[in-house]
C-alpha cells in the first residue's frame, strides 16, 4: 500500500511545480470618468442674489471699452446663471452668447416652453418664477434680431396701454447695441416694441 501512495504523491508535487501561476497584467481595472462638459458637477455656479445688478455694471463697462458689436454677449446668460446658481447656459465652462440662448434651452430637457405672451401664460410664468423660484426667459421668436430678457423675481406687474392693456411683468434687459439703456427692473414693454412674436420659457 505504501508503494502505491508514495509515487502518487510525488506525481502531484511535480504536477503542481510545472503549472504556471496566474499572471497579473499590471493594468488596474479602472472606470474611466465621463468627461461631459454639460455636467452640473463640472460647471458649478455659486448663487449671487446681486447678479443682475452686478453683471449690468460689468456689461456696461465691457461695452464702453469695446467697439465690436459682437463683444460682451455673454452677460445676460452669466447673470441668470449666477442668480439661480445653474449651469444650463454654459458650454465648455463658458457662458453662452445671448443669441444662442433660445436654441440652447430648446435642446435641454430641463426647460420647457410655456407659450406665447398672453395673460394666462404670464400668470403661469409668474407662478414658476415667484412660487417655485425658477428662471423665466422671454424672447422674440423667429426674428432676425434676437433679444432675451429674464423676468424679475418678485417684480411689479402693470397694465400697458401700448400693449392693449395686457399685464406686463418687470424684467432684466441688457441691450447689446444700446448698453446704457439696459435695466434690471422695468416693464417688459420697455425691452420690446410689441408683444408680437414673444415666447415664454421656464426651467422645469
Amino acid at each position: 500500500m505504501k508503494k502505491i501512495v508514495i509515487p502518487f504523491l510525488s506525481f502531484l508535487i511535480l504536477a503542481s511545480c510545472d503549472s504556471e501561476p496566474i499572471q497579473n497584467s499590471g493594468e488596474p481595472n479602472l472606470i474611466t470618468p465621463i468627461n461631459d462638459e454639460h455636467s452640473p458637477s463640472l460647471n458649478k455656479v455659486e448663487k449671487n442674489l446681486n447678479a443682475f445688478n452686478d453683471n449690468l455694471t460689468a456689461f456696461i463697462d465691457c461695452k464702453s471699452g469695446s467697439s465690436s458689436p459682437s463683444s460682451c454677449k455673454e452677460y445676460i446668460a452669466k447673470s441668470i446663471s449666477e442668480y439661480y446658481g445653474i449651469s444650463d447656459l454654459m458650454e465648455a465652462g463658458n457662458y453662452i452668447d445671448y443669441d444662442k440662448i433660445p436654441d440652447k434651452i430648446a435642446e435641454l430637457d430641463s426647460w420647457e416652453k410655456i407659450g406665447d405672451f398672453t395673460e394666462k401664460n404670464i400668470q403661469t410664468a409668474l407662478n414658476m418664477l415667484n412660487k417655485f423660484e425658477k428662471p423665466v426667459l422671454i424672447f422674440n421668436e423667429n426674428d432676425s434680431y434676437v433679444h432675451v430678457v429674464a423676468l424679475k423675481p418678485n417684480g411689479s406687474l402693470s397694465k400697458s396701454r401700448k400693449w392693449d392693456d395686457i399685464s406686463v411683468p418687470s424684467c432684466i434687459s441688457y441691450f447689446p447695441t444700446r448698453a446704457s439703456k439696459s435695466f434690471t427692473n422695468k416693464g417688459i414693454n420697455y425691452a420690446f416694441g410689441s408683444s408680437d412674436g414673444l415666447v415664454i420659457w421656464t426651467k422645469k
